[in-house]
């Protein structure tokens, strides 16, 4: 039996993915002023979905905020994933785009204008498009 523990304090949980708490609110605020309401699970999984969307939204505007030159070299970087990591993309970004918070403030503008725009929140209105999970 104290063999069935150690297995289980072995094995590493899975990482739940960090999300940052202020975009958090942002679409908790969203969905609060569009008056919906939803169930604990399903509202979990509408924020769920929400954000990966602003933060695929978010990423296509930072990656479009690139000087040409860098942006097609950046893409070029993304193709070889297993060599991408977030020190190569943070120096990317720190050193070619200075005005990251207007990129932040424009990209919850554009989300919360198609979000109201829309009855139901559904991925189809948003320009990007997502990997499923």
């Amino acid at each position: 039996m104290s063999e069935q523990k150690n297995d289980v304090f072995q094995k590493p949980a899975p990482a739940a993915p960090i999300r940052n708490p202020y975009i958090m609110n942002f679409l908790k605020v969203l969905v609060e002023k569009k008056g919906e309401q939803h169930q604990t699970e399903d509202l979990k999984k509408l924020l769920g979905d929400m954000y990966r969307l602003f933060e695929a939204m978010l990423g296509q505007n930072m990656v479009n905020a690139l000087p040409e030159e860098v942006r097609k070299q950046y893409l070029a970087m993304a193709e070889d994933l297993p060599n991408l990591n977030y020190k190569k993309i943070g120096a990317v970004f720190d050193e070619n785009v200075k005005h990251y918070e207007r990129i932040m403030k424009d990209t919850m503008k554009q989300f919360a204008e198609i979000y109201f725009e829309n009855r139901q929140f559904s991925l189809e209105h948003y320009p990007v498009e997502l990997q499923s999970e």
